[in-house]
């Protein structure tokens, strides 16, 4: 009987495979935990790791000329921004320009503590060095009258420390240019482009910019001065020579120079710029009456338009076939000395400072933006295409690389105000700008409401910024304080992305908007 149950219990398999699977499970199980523990670790040590990059970034941002001290406490933040700092420990070293930093920790184990393992060494090691682009920067920046007082104060602030910052991390001043681009109705380009007369009052020949309207052979909507008249020559009969301010391009058979970086013809005049002259307008409800006479802007008769000629004492035009065609006519020209015009002439809306090419003299670029000054009403356009053309390898401006890779390309525009044409109710409809009077029909409408006229300049302005974008130029855009919202909307579609736009409510807000510019533009690399 007992050998027999003996007998039967060994046959029985079901319970010797029942405790053989449970020892089984043991290591499967354990295995499994282990896995947990590893993933954990895993985890743990690719979060230590972008810690470890984002700090090392941010210290290598600073440059050089900060401490060791500063520079560990710009890592500890940066480590408690992003991961959970507790037991962590760092290694901060710096080489140059070249940071390194290493970092470990014990973290505790689930699973494997039943083997004997209670903690694991998590560790990362980051190496940021800086590895700087090429940077040519313009600085668009409105100084219309709007800007007076505490927006321009911080405005300038803000600019500053943009121009310290860059120039203190990029020890290489070849990579690093700035160009200044104020703006207002106007843009001036620099009265040293303008041309050299001889005792006659006539242009000397090879003197003057051939981008500009040397002898008024442009074709160009305009009241008084016809086609021929040399504006630079005008300026001088009148001892008020020309101070650098230049009118916009006018688009002519479909092609849209005036939001373009067209180079102008060296042998043709369709699209040279035309420097800026304020007309003399009639004695009675307009301010820049400076001149005694009585012939109306407006009359288009024969008489009329040498007696508006004569009244600045052009006695003469250049045909164009080169020849000289004598004016005559009943006019009067007199030409009293500058002092007696009262502010008047035909440089009296040239309010805005000249524009600064792109160049690595931090010191003149800064003391330029010190000496800044808010007067004008508001172009946009204008300042935008101008900044684009100042970042060009060709004239006008011809100091700006061309665009390669390693060669950043950078338009900062801020402004505190909506384009502005000047809408009135004189006769010329318009106060004098950069597009000429309203009445001339430049911008596609001889009459309209300021509504109008601002509709026709934003879309000019977005033409401006797409053709930059084209070009390879990074656009950001700042609306200060400025609650208009086609304003703001035609500034974030102006930017190279709505993350390029910033609206600042407050001016106090400039400081903190420039430095995440720089931190937008400055890039480095991580090198481990």
């Amino acid at each position: 009987m007992l050998a027999s149950s003996i007998g039967r219990l060994v046959r029985d398999r079901s319970g010797n495979f029942g405790i053989m699977a449970a020892f089984a499970m043991v290591p499967l199980v354990l295995g499994a935990g282990v896995a947990i523990d590893f993933s954990s670790l895993s985890n743990r040590k690719a979060e230590l790791q972008n810690a470890l990059d984002a700090a090392a970034l941010a210290v290598a941002r600073e440059g050089k000329t900060i401490s060791d001290a500063e520079a560990n406490l710009i890592a500890q933040q940066f480590i408690r921004a992003n991961f959970d700092p507790k037991d962590v420990d760092l290694d901060l070293k710096r080489t140059g320009t070249r940071v390194t930093i290493k970092g470990g920790l014990r973290q505790k184990l689930a699973f494997a503590g039943l083997i004997g393992y209670d903690t694991a060494k998590v560790g990362a090691e980051s190496s940021a060095d800086i590895a700087y682009n090429k940077y040519e920067i313009a600085l668009v920046l409105d100084t219309t009258g709007s800007m007076k007082g505490g927006k321009l104060s911080s405005m300038k602030d803000a600019v500053l420390g943009l121009v310290d910052t860059m120039s203190t991390q990029i020890k290489d001043a070849d990579k690093l240019k700035f160009a200044v681009v104020p703006f207002a109705n106007f843009v001036n380009v620099g009265n040293h482009f303008g041309p050299e007369f001889d005792k006659n009052g006539k242009l000397i020949k090879k003197t003057g910019a051939d981008w500009l309207d040397l002898k008024g052979g442009v074709e160009v909507p305009q009241l008084e001065l016809k086609k021929g008249v040399s504006r630079f020559e005008v300026m001088h009969n009148l001892k008020d020579d020309w101070k650098g301010c230049v009118e916009t391009r006018f688009t002519a058979a479909g092609e849209d120079y005036d939001v373009s970086d067209e180079p102008t013809k060296k042998w043709g005049d369709k699209n040279r710029f035309v420097p800026a002259f304020s007309i003399d307008e009639p004695d009675s409800g307009y301010g820049n009456s400076y001149i005694a006479s009585s012939v109306d802007p407006l009359d288009k008769s024969a008489t009329a338009q040498n007696r508006k000629l004569l009244k600045y004492g052009v006695t003469s035009v250049t045909g164009s076939d080169g020849t000289t065609i004598p004016i005559s006519g009943d006019g009067e020209w007199f030409v009293p000395a500058m002092s007696k015009y009262g502010g008047k002439g035909p440089n009296r809306d040239c309010v805005t400072q000249p524009i600064v090419s792109l160049n690595n003299d931090y010191n003149g670029i800064k003391n330029k933006v010190k000496s800044l000054q808010a007067n004008g009403t508001t172009n946009i356009m204008e300042g935008v295409a101008w900044g684009m053309r100042v970042l060009s390898p060709h004239e006008p401006f011809s100091e700006g690389r061309v665009k390669e890779p390693g060669v950043e390309k950078i338009m900062i525009v801020l402004t505190d105000g909506s384009n502005v044409f000047g809408n009135n109710y004189t006769a010329l409809r318009s106060s004098y700008s950069s597009n000429g009077y309203l009445v001339d029909g430049r911008i596609g409408i001889a009459n309209g409401s300021s509504s109008d006229t601002n509709k026709i300049m934003n879309e000019k302005t977005l033409a401006a910024c797409g053709n930059a974008k084209k070009d390879g130029i990074i656009v950001y855009t700042i609306r200060l304080e400025e609650p208009d919202v086609k304003t703001g909307m035609m500034l974030k579609d102006c930017a190279t992305s709505p993350a390029h736009f910033f609206d600042a409510p407050s001016r106090s807000q400039l400081d903190e908007v420039f430095q995440k510019i720089r931190e937008n533009v400055v890039r480095l690399r991580i090198s481990s």
